[in-house]
């Protein structure tokens, strides 16, 4: 019983955030299958997001790397 509680509330942020960062309050598309088209853009925008937020942090580390390759710290200059 309580594994389940601890499903629900690791659950019920994420349906709170595609409620309201992904238009999920009002569904504008037309019955069952319109309901089912509905969750599965919003779930895939929201992956999207979290991908894109992965891999704009990859590429910064990866930017910073070169960035140190190129132009030796300030330290070493003297």
């Amino acid at each position: 019983m309580r594994k389940r509680f601890r499903r629900r509330a690791a659950i019920e942020p994420i349906i709170g955030h595609l409620k309201s960062d992904h238009r999920m309050k009002r569904n504008f598309l037309k019955g069952m299958v319109g309901d089912e088209i509905n969750v599965l853009l919003a779930a895939a925008a929201f992956n999207f997001k979290k991908a894109m937020r992965a891999l704009a942090l990859l590429f910064a580390w990866i930017w910073i790397l070169l960035l140190e390759q190129i132009v030796p710290p300030t330290d070493q200059l003297a």
